[in-house]
């Protein structure tokens, strides 16, 4: 992931964490770390991505989501999750940060 990508994972994060009512600490928990700090959450969110590509890494979120809001019959479709992510990811690319 270079800069640029990082940069976006960044504004998503922040983002998304609006939209859902969460702090860092929140995403933290949920990704089992010790820290909350955004570039502890980063660094781990670009592992997932390392580790086991975009689409685990969109996988990894929506199922912390559907977690956050409730919903306790999730069953994620990888590729539906990947097309969701790169809408969601477009409309926060238009807004400004």
């Amino acid at each position: 992931m270079d800069d640029a990508d990082r940069k976006q994972l960044q504004a998503f994060v922040k983002h998304w964490l609006r939209q859902a009512g969460r702090t860092p600490a929140d995403l933290g928990q949920a990704l089992g770390l010790p820290s909350a700090s955004l570039p502890t959450l980063l660094n781990e969110l670009v592992r997932t991505n390392a580790r086991l590509g975009p689409s685990g890494l969109v996988e990894r979120l929506c199922l912390i989501n559907e977690r956050w809001q409730g919903a306790g019959d999730f069953d994620p479709d990888p590729d539906v999750l990947e097309d969701q992510l790169d809408l969601l990811l477009e409309a926060i690319q238009r807004e400004p940060i």
